[in-house]
């Protein structure tokens, strides 16, 4: 089968080397039936470890969430756009993928895999009826078609992991979706009503493509914070809200990631957690050019989301005030540049502490939630936290959590 001529990101995953060994043992003069049949059972096992049912869902997902195969044209291009050169070769490559597909899908008109399994129906259908609309013209053959399909996908989605999934983390270099992402509950956050709305007005206005805040939140380990930004993946599903954490490490590449999510069709919440710098810590100059703004203009399809146990985010040391005798007559300015990084979050929600009486509420309400309200002991809860982690809301869940855990088996199963 003729090479691919353009770079679609999807060429370095299992199943296209699978795929590849396939065809070269299918392509020698005489092929070996033992070879045949050994690439065979390779590509279906990484179609099965990639979640594809068949290899046209497994292209269909590669054309969908990689990179787009060039960057000239706009990815909205439709066929009579390109360049005659660059629409050649994409029609080219689309009809190669497709009649890769049909050979796993068909083998029995295929004379040396006649016998062989179809590869197909090999993971459950997949949700998204743009992606198996792509697989059905991959298994259907009509280039024409094919290509308008594949170009329609990409002006609707940009292209990208961002495409197809709501979760993600940015490693330095690329976007990688999360594939099991910890999607929090906003119900399992009591008393935080006023909190929670003003966080969803804000992604509502970013989703809607008008004016939205950066936002700190800002409040003692286990008020809720990381809960709350995580929970958007919920409150939020189905929309175009993607939810990129970027670690604090990973704020020097801000300006990049930026311009990778600039032009994309969806909402982009960077989330950084724990957020806070020492004070000689260049790491936070990023982020303030960033908040404070630039010469280039921010994207309005992105906002920053950090959470932090620091309302000033920078550690403040006595040390670190100016002395009389100190030659630096610029050095209070310095000092209080760093203090007001915090004030250029235009939006600052405060998670209150978990008082005694605030702690017991949080039990009882998750323990109601979860069905264990008639085995909570005011007691017990309170020894609980003054023997692990004190009064929190994540000391609450653990809590919970220990009296879920403690259950008998619904099953009438019994343990060997």
């Amino acid at each position: 089968m003729p090479d691919l001529y353009l770079p679609f990101s999807f060429r370095g995953a299992g199943w296209w080397r699978a795929h590849l060994r396939l065809e070269r043992a299918l392509s020698q003069d005489a092929p070996d039936t033992a070879s045949v049949r050994s690439a065979w059972a390779r590509l279906a096992r990484a179609l099965v470890a990639a979640g594809a049912g068949s290899m046209a869902e497994a292209v269909a997902a590669g054309l969908v969430t990689g990179r787009p195969p060039w960057e000239g044209p706009r990815t909205g291009a439709r066929a009579d756009e390109l360049p005659g050169g660059l629409a050649e070769l994409l029609r080219h490559d689309l009809a190669t993928l497709s009649a890769a597909t049909r050979v796993t899908a068909e083998p029995n008109r295929s004379g040396t895999t006649a016998g062989l399994p179809a590869l197909r129906d090999l993971a459950a259908p997949h949700p998204d009826g743009g992606l198996r609309a792509l697989a059905e013209a991959l298994d259907g053959g009509d280039a024409e078609a094919l290509m308008a399909l594949y170009l329609g996908e990409l002006s609707a989605r940009g292209g990208g992991p961002s495409s197809l999934h709501p979760a993600l983390t940015w490693d330095g270099g690329a976007l990688r979706p999360v594939a099991a992402p910890d999607i929090a509950d906003w119900e399992e956050l009591f008393g935080l009503d006023s909190q929670l709305e003003r966080l969803a007005a804000n992604t509502e206005a970013l989703l809607a493509g008008t004016p939205a805040h950066d936002a700190l939140l800002y409040g003692a380990r286990g008020s809720g914070k990381s809960t709350a930004v995580r929970g958007l993946l919920k409150r939020f599903a189905g929309t175009a809200l993607r939810l990129v954490e970027v670690r604090s490490g990973a704020l020097g590449d801000l300006p990049d990631l930026l311009e990778r999510l600039r032009h994309r069709p969806q909402a982009f919440v960077l989330y950084v957690d724990d957020l806070s710098f020492d004070g000689d810590d260049p790491a936070y100059r990023p982020l303030k050019s960033l908040l404070e703004g630039g010469l280039a203009s921010r994207p309005r399809n992105v906002a920053v989301y950090a959470t932090s146990n620091r309302r000033h985010l920078l550690a403040e040391r006595f040390s670190d005030r100016p002395s009389p005798e100190d030659e630096d007559v610029s050095r209070w300015d310095t000092q209080h540049e760093k203090l007001a990084l915090a004030d250029r979050f235009g939006l600052v929600i405060t998670f209150p502490d978990a008082t005694q009486r605030r702690y017991l509420e949080l039990v009882r309400g998750l323990a109601q939630l979860h069905g264990v309200a008639d085995e909570v002991g005011e007691e017990a809860a309170l020894r609980f936290a003054e023997w692990g982690n004190g009064y929190s809301g994540r000391t609450a869940r653990q809590f919970v959590d220990s009296l879920r855990q403690a259950r008998p088996p619904v099953s009438g199963r019994t343990s060997a």
